[in-house]
């Protein structure tokens, strides 16, 4: 069975014009890839598709929250998560190297499938590093890494390398 069966749009039957569809994207979505399998949360999408008798101009927006780890107290919190992203879908032949902006269907494609860019845009907006806003972390945690980092020691740096200091940033 398709797990990502409701990600797909009969698009063949589309008129000219504008389209909205709305998804949802929450942990049945999330377990159907490598990367997010066991991500908790809720992200709302919302796809605009302007057909054309050409192409179709997909813009996707997403906006929900996830929950996620702290990377400085280890602590459960809900990551807000909202970006956007434009493609554009047109007929043609998969050739290798294809255009990241360009969806290829073929002729005999009946569905586009949007879960792959879904999930694009959503790795694309998840941030790198996850953190409670400032004075939010775990108390306790805090004082650990407080007492476990190394202060910068003031010893008397060899005069040579002030002056290849000198050097660089004359450039």
């Amino acid at each position: 069975m398709d797990r990502l069966k409701e990600y797909k749009i009969a698009h063949r039957g589309l008129g000219e014009g504008v389209h909205t569809f709305e998804f949802v994207m929450d942990d049945g979505f999330f377990d159907c890839f490598d990367a997010t399998k066991g991500t908790k949360g809720k992200v709302n999408a919302r796809v605009n598709i302007v057909k054309s008798s050409l192409l179709m101009e997909v813009r996707m927006t997403i906006e929900g929250t996830v929950e996620a780890i702290c990377d400085r107290c280890l602590e459960e919190m809900e990551l807000p998560i909202s970006g956007e992203l434009n493609l554009y879908a047109k007929y043609g032949e998969r050739v290798e190297g294809n255009d990241d902006d360009f969806i290829i269907l073929a002729q005999d494609d009946d569905y586009l499938d949007l879960s792959e860019p879904l999930y694009e845009v959503y790795m694309l907006n998840y941030p790198l590093r996850v953190v409670h806003p400032e004075g939010k972390c775990n108390e306790e945690m805090e004082h650990v890494l407080e007492e476990l980092t190394m202060e910068e020691e003031n010893d008397k740096i060899d005069p040579r390398w002030d002056e290849l200091r000198k050097l660089i940033n004359n450039n």
